[in-house]
């Protein structure tokens, strides 16, 4: 048995010797330590990609000056948006984050109680005598719940008749989460054995290490026979109410004739005002001009025929909210011709007044006979087709409540049955859980810091902060979150490491929206890898890792990708000009304001910079969950990070849908659903001066429990988060 307990020792101090922690005295807790695996890395070679370089400092951010930036901010809806389309669509600037750093303070990650700490050189692994009698080949019983994935059962779909016209959609309306649970009992046997120690060296086997002699933390490894897992599967059965695969209310309507025929473009006749396209309809009467050469100006010419669909089409259906019988302009209708407004019926047959193109179409076999039918719409994001029913042809109804088990019958005469489907749904859910070969704990005395070189002191850690506003149900509430970064051969992050919850543990709604669990202790992550200092192009850095929690354990495999790029941000120096009357000219659209804060912001176009890829994937082992982040990450010299791109993925995604209408898909398939984006908007650098700063008004250091005491923190305290560099993640504000 001591055999492979000693080779995987062997890799405990491989793996680990690659780490820094940093511990807070927290309560003691599990660790299941694996080796490290999959490791390819550029920083061993002397030149990569074209050869371009540039200075870490350069290009991220010199942490010795003063910086306050903002940014704009896009969320998961609005990711896609640019800043162009943000200010058409909301006509105001999107949401700004805050970003600035304090240079006049350092972090000490030390304890705060100096007075109970010792410092201790690393040296070689020392073990006590068994403090606890071993306990060989024991049986141990044990259990575990296994859970369903959570689902919610769709109850109705209501039209939202209280927002405004243009912001009006169906609604879902759902129960609250269905879950079931089944406790699996099996039996383990294992062998304990327990040992003192004054370090837990097969963690770190280097540097200088601070212990609080006073406080014990146990440590347990426990070793794994991975060749013989125990593997469990359970079903699940579910009668589920859902929407059905129509997706009527995600239709965007295509046939601009309404025929119910595939037609190609109108039949473009001339260019009439010379404009380089026949698409235009034109009146004579404003331009002044007799297109046809008729003699009057009294007709409305069109450059194309606009054709109808040889029907006598009745009025668009429309919901009469006051019961007037005349169709008010406020009111809800059916646009059925794509023209973007009520029509009434026809007199005469005729077109819709515009210019269509050949008709779009999705493509499948809805009948069933192996050949793909040409249907007259595409699928939307957003629920916005109002959806009408015309089982009674002379007096179609718009639906403005459809419940479970309601139909309609379209213009056409087709049935759809079951807008709100009931199915049986299985949920099949398989666990392996480890076989236990044995289990040593370690009792240590409680780290609260470690050095890995001479020149790097515990105070070495530069402190920055970003705060936003976010809206929620008409709602506003500030926010804010600090990023800790020190400069060691890299640049490097303290976090909170988070751990997605496996799916169906979620026990009250309070976990299902945070959706992470977290350590209780900071850890040093690399953010930026650097040569010697440098940034190249065409770095390359992967790595792979198994972390086993208390929880599960789960597979972490990294990769950091560097190119050259160019970037562009709404982030121009100026934005207007002074004009001699007192007003400004906007540069942006030059229109002329009197208050230079209403100039928007202007594009400008950075060549020299850096784009940072940083993919991470998470893998819960036995459930084969996976989570997936990717960061794309623009550094501009002299300028820092001006733009950030956050993806996330899922393969059972728990709180929302996930689409590549506002992500991508990378080259393997997989859906990478856009999160949270950040430009850069404005940036004030007030450089150090080193030497005489220093001098004249040298660094406070502080500790971590002291900066909610600061005024130039705004008293407010540290706090555990999600973060990915300057992205702070929280599913429950991800809508």
């Amino acid at each position: 048995m001591f055999g492979p307990v000693k080779n995987i020792v062997v890799k405990i101090l491989i793996l680990f010797s690659l780490s820094l922690f940093f511990h807070n005295c927290e309560e003691p807790e599990d660790v299941v330590i694996t080796n490290e695996e999959d490791y390819n890395s550029t920083l061993n070679m002397s030149s990569v990609g074209n050869g371009s370089t540039g200075q870490v400092q350069d290009y991220f951010y010199d942490f010795d000056d003063a910086i306050d930036a903002s940014f704009f901010m896009y969320n998961r809806t609005r990711f896609n948006y640019s800043y162009d389309q943000y200010l058409s669509i909301y006509t105001y600037e999107p949401p700004q984050m805050s970003m600035k750093n304090f240079p006049d303070y350092l972090l000490n990650v030390s304890s705060d109680s100096a007075q109970f700490t010792v410092r201790h050189k690393i040296d070689t692994l020392i073990i006590g005598e068994d403090t606890i009698s071993s306990s060989i080949g024991s049986v141990v019983q044990d259990s575990f719940m296994m859970t369903s994935t959570q689902f919610k059962n769709l109850l109705s779909i209501d039209w939202d008749l209280e927002s405004g016209p243009s912001l009006q959609r169906y609604k879902m309306q759902t129960s609250s989460w269905v879950q079931k649970d089944s406790m699996i009992h099996y039996a383990d046997t294992s062998d304990f054995i327990v040992y003192q120690a004054v370090l837990d060296t097969p963690l770190i086997d280097n540097g200088i290490m601070f212990v609080d002699t006073s406080e014990w933390r146990d440590t347990s490894y426990t070793f794994i026979n991975d060749s013989l897992p125990y593997l469990f599967t359970t079903q699940f059965e579910f009668e589920r109410t859902q929407l059905s695969s129509d997706s009527l209310i995600y239709r965007i309507n295509t046939d601009c004739n309404d025929n119910n025929l595939w037609d190609l473009a109108e039949t473009k006749i001339a260019d009439y005002n010379n404009d380089g396209d026949s698409t235009d309809w034109l009146s004579e009467v404003n331009d002044g001009i007799d297109y046809n050469n008729d003699g009057s100006l009294d007709n409305i010419i069109y450059e194309f025929i606009d054709r109808g669909n040889n029907i006598l089409d009745p009025q668009e259906t429309y919901y009469d909210m006051n019961n007037n019988g005349v169709r008010d302009l406020n009111e809800l209708y059916q646009d059925r011709n794509c023209n973007n407004k009520w029509d009434d019926e026809e007199i005469v047959d005729s077109g819709n007044g515009q210019y269509d193109d050949i008709e779009q179409y999705t493509s499948k076999d809805a009948d069933g006979d192996g050949e793909n039918e040409k249907h007259l719409y595409l699928i939307g994001s957003i629920p916005n087709n109002v959806l009408v029913d015309w089982t009674e042809e002379s007096n179609p109804e718009i639906m403005i409540n459809i419940d479970v088990g309601d139909s309609l019958t379209n213009r056409w005469g087709v049935v759809f049955n079951n807008i709100i489907e009931t199915v049986s749904y299985v949920n099949t859910k398989q666990q392996a859980v480890s076989n236990v070969d044995s289990i040593i704990t370690l009792y240590t005395n409680d780290i609260v810091g470690h050095i890995t070189t001479g020149s790097q002191s515990p105070e070495d850690y530069y402190i920055t902060k970003t705060d936003w506003v976010e809206s929620s149900s008409g709602q506003e509430e500030r926010k804010y979150d600090y990023q800790i970064f020190s400069e060691n051969n890299h640049i490097n992050q303290l976090v909170y490491k988070n751990y997605f919850l496996p799916p169906g543990f979620y026990q009250n709604q309070n976990q299902f929206n945070n959706g992470f669990w977290h350590k209780n202790y900071l850890e040093n992550e690399i953010y930026l890898y650097t040569y010697n200092g440098l940034i190249r192009d065409g770095e390359h850095i992967d790595t792979a890792y198994y972390d086993t929690t208390n929880i599960a354990i789960y597979l972490v495999q990294k990769s950091f990708d560097v190119e050259r790029s160019e970037v562009t941000v709404p982030a121009a120096r100026q934005s207007f000009l002074d004009n001699e009357d007192g007003s400004f000219t906007c540069l942006r659209d030059n229109s002329i304001v009197f208050n230079s804060a209403e100039c928007l912001q202007v594009d400008t176009t950075f060549s020299d910079c850096f784009k940072i890829t940083q993919e991470m994937n998470m893998t819960m082992i036995g459930s084969g969950v996976e989570y997936g982040q990717k960061v794309y990450t623009w550094l501009a010299k002299d300028h820092g990070m001006v733009k950030s791109d956050m993806y996330i993925r899922w393969t059972e995604n728990p709180f929302f849908e996930q689409s590549s209408q506002f992500g991508e898909v990378d080259e393997s398939g997989k859906v990478w659903s856009g999160y949270s984006r950040i430009e850069l908007a404005k940036l004030d650098i007030e450089q150090s001066g080193n030497v005489f700063r220093e001098l004249l008004n040298p660094s406070q250091i502080i500790s971590l429990s002291n900066i909610g005491n600061i005024p130039e923190f705004d008293y407010e305290p540290i706090k555990i988060s999600n973060q990915s560099g300057f992205h702070t993640i929280n599913f429950e504000e991800s809508e």
